[in-house]
């Protein structure tokens, strides 16, 4: 893979991420704050502005599409995020104005495609959102501080960083620099990324219900067809037997048992081999025997298990037991 592809590479995966994102805030979060609407919006926005170099490049019998939508894109986002840091709570008829330009011109872009009027269009919507861009700034500066630290902030970082990669494209003298440009928008989109997870933007945990028909499955296994006595039995053994995916085994072992599953699956070894051990019936054999029987795969395993759950030595355990039992 030359360099260049590379470059489209990683742009790809970050307007991927972009449009994630953008479905996450339009989704999920706009319940919890309306203003996500405008959040939403600028990640798509800058996501088909920075696809647009893989639409004008990888796919060029699509590349009068691409170039529509990528205008549309460019010429948004100052607009999208001029609406986000006045904390407009959602769309109103009379924002519409400021997306007269972004609906217009991408399809002028469309009909004069391909020809010179591209670049000057891509010019001066550059130019378009460097202005709002310069308001939103002023805006936020002088704005109350809480805000000024907030969310909002890093967002108009990301959206600046991705003007100084796009403005940097309309001098590009080669295809090299101006793959450069895309990847440096592209890092202000992982940037971003990363940023929302040391924001506290995602949930820590999701609520899961699993049915109940697979946790009883699980429960049934563990405790009357005992498959952890199975030697060398894993969790892909374990859910392949049961025909549920090992995802939804883990998660019901969690919580039937609140342990992992390899913990589980050493606690009933464990349990199962002390009844073994009370057992007179079978006070001739050998305690590594027994821990063969009930799963373990070598007696070092079985041993630190045993300590593990017990506190004792299996042969501890036995002999305390039958002086309780006497």
């Amino acid at each position: 893979m030359n360099t260049i592809g590379l470059f489209g590479v990683l742009a790809g995966s970050a307007v991927a991420i972009a449009f994630f994102l953008s479905s996450f805030f339009l989704g999920l979060k706009r319940r919890e704050d309306p203003q996500n609407l405008w959040l939403g919006l600028i990640l798509l926005a800058i996501g088909l502005r920075v696809g647009k170099s893989i639409f004008y490049f990888l796919l060029n019998d699509m590349a009068p599409f691409g170039l529509a939508l990528g205008f549309l894109g460019l010429a948004s986002i100052g607009p999208l995020v001029w609406m986000m840091v006045r904390h407009a709570s959602g769309f109103r008829l009379e924002n519409s104005w400021n997306f007269v330009i972004p609906v217009l011109g991408s399809v002028v872009c469309y009909i004069v495609s391909p020809s010179p009027w591209e670049t000057y269009l891509y010019e001066s919507a550059t130019i378009l959102m460097s202005i709002y861009l310069g308001f939103s700034w002023w805006y936020l500066v002088n704005s109350d501080k809480s805000i000024y630290n907030s969310w909002n902030r890093r967002i108009l970082i990301m959206a600046t960083g991705v003007l100084v990669a796009l403005a940097y494209q309309h001098f590009a003298d080669s295809m090299m620099d101006y793959a450069w440009g895309a990847i440096v928008a592209a890092v202000f989109l992982y940037w971003v990324f990363i940023q929302s997870f040391r924001f506290g933007v995602f949930p820590k945990g999701i609520a899961v219900t699993l049915p109940e028909q697979i946790v009883n499955q699980v429960r049934d296994a563990f405790e009357n067809q005992k498959l952890f006595k199975e030697q060398g039995m894993n969790l892909q053994q374990f859910a392949t037997k049961l025909e549920v995916p090992s995802y939804l085994v883990t998660r019901s072992v969690k919580q039937l048992y609140d342990r992992s599953f390899p913990e589980t699956l050493n606690h009933f070894r464990v349990e199962e081999i002390k009844q073994m051990l009370l057992d007179p019936k079978k006070e001739h054999l050998k305690i590594e025997s027994l821990a063969y029987d009930v799963g373990f795969v070598s007696p070092s395993a079985f041993y630190a298990a045993f300590k593990k759950y017990t506190g004792q030595t299996p042969t501890t355990y036995q002999k305390e037991a039958s002086l309780l039992s006497a």
